[in-house]
Order: C-alpha cells, then structure tokens, then sequence
C-alpha cells in the first residue's frame, strides 16, 4: 500500500510539471495580455523539444544584470509558432521591478534574446522589441 502512494505521488508530480510547461507563455495566444511575441525557426521546419530559462534584471551600463532567475520550462516548437509572453504570468512568478529580460533557448545550442520591459507600475505592459526571432539550431 505504502508503494502505491509513492507511485502515485510520482506520477501526479509528472504530470504537475508537464502542466507547468512554458509557464510565462503559450503558443499562438497567451490567455492574458501579451507584452513580448517572439517567432520561432528550426532546421527543416521540424518540431523539437526546446527548454528556456529567463533571467530578470536591471539595466546598468547597457547591459542586462540579471537579478531574479525563472525556470519557463519546455514545449515542442516548429518554423512558425508564435510565443506569447503573459504579463500577468510574469508578474505572478517573479514580481515586478524589473526592467529588462533574457531568454535562453537551449536545444543543442543555446539561442538567446534580450529585451526591455516596461511596467506602469501595476503590471508589465510591453517590451523593446516587442516582437523578435529566434533560430534554434
């Protein structure tokens, strides 16, 4: 009895994580306000298994320091999928007070992409650029 708890406990964490998949944003549309699209390329318009992380930070000296990390976790990504990123997400998650992010796409190499974020103080509302393309590799 006491195996069957484990087991069952293992595969509600399964599938706890597998629900958390890209948890700042979707493919297609982001059930909340959008305020980063990023387009993605892959070799042979195949679809892949692509990881990302975020770091969240501050602008000093043109560069992005990163202050806060955010695991966004995985999905299956094709030539054409359209990833939008959801403020209220990201406010959730990670809070607010931030003014720049970097995403790191990892396959077999890693793609990034850096952008600015701006915030009315209640929520983030849009980001320099606000779209941008991504070729994973």
């Amino acid at each position: 009895m006491k195996r069957v708890k484990w087991i069952l406990f293992f595969y509600f964490l399964l599938a706890t994580c597998s629900i958390f998949a890209w948890n700042i944003g979707s493919k297609g549309r982001s059930t909340g306000p959008a305020f980063h699209t990023t387009y993605f390329l892959t070799p042979n318009n195949q679809s892949f298994t692509i990881h990302a992380t975020a770091f969240l930070g501050k602008w000093i000296d043109s560069i992005c320091q990163p202050e806060a990390l955010l695991d966004m976790g995985q999905d299956e990504l094709k030539t054409g999928n359209y990833v939008d990123l959801d403020a209220f997400a990201l406010r959730s998650r990670v809070g607010m007070g931030y003014t720049c992010m970097t995403i790191n796409y990892f396959y077999r190499q890693k793609a990034t992409e850096t952008f600015a974020l701006f915030s009315d103080g209640v929520n983030y509302v849009g980001s320099y650029p606000y779209t941008s393309e991504v070729s994973i590799l």
